[in-house]
């Protein structure tokens, strides 16, 4: 896999339950940034429009250095503790979606 590279996940929080998984995830990338310098990006996005009877999808946009710095992030204490959250407190209606992805075409910013 070339470096560096990005992740999608996307998890589909139980009805009722977005703004529980959206705090558990705030305090994560805090986490990240603070301790994990090869973590690029780990960027929280909510829907705003869901479908009829489901809470909003919450999407992390996720960069890393390298194949270790994903690898640092996944063993991490702060994500093993998220993992744990989400199952004990059984917030997600379905597992969570992980997507490996790369670059092709557009423009990512004009700013």
């Amino acid at each position: 896999m070339a470096a560096p590279f990005d992740i999608i996940a996307i998890l589909q929080p139980k009805q009722g339950k977005a703004d529980r998984v959206e705090e558990l995830l705030k305090t994560a990338a805090e986490a990240v940034k603070a301790n994990e310098p090869g973590t690029l990006r780990y960027h929280l996005q909510r829907e705003t429009k869901p479908q009829e009877g489901k809470s909003p999808v919450l999407i992390m946009l996720e960069t890393y250095k390298d194949q270790k710095s994903l690898g640092i992030h996944g063993t991490s204490k702060d994500f093993k503790e998220l993992g744990r959250a989400l199952k004990t407190e059984d917030l997600l209606a379905e597992p969570m979606k992980v997507y490996f992805t790369k670059e092709a075409g557009g423009f990512a910013s004009k700013l």
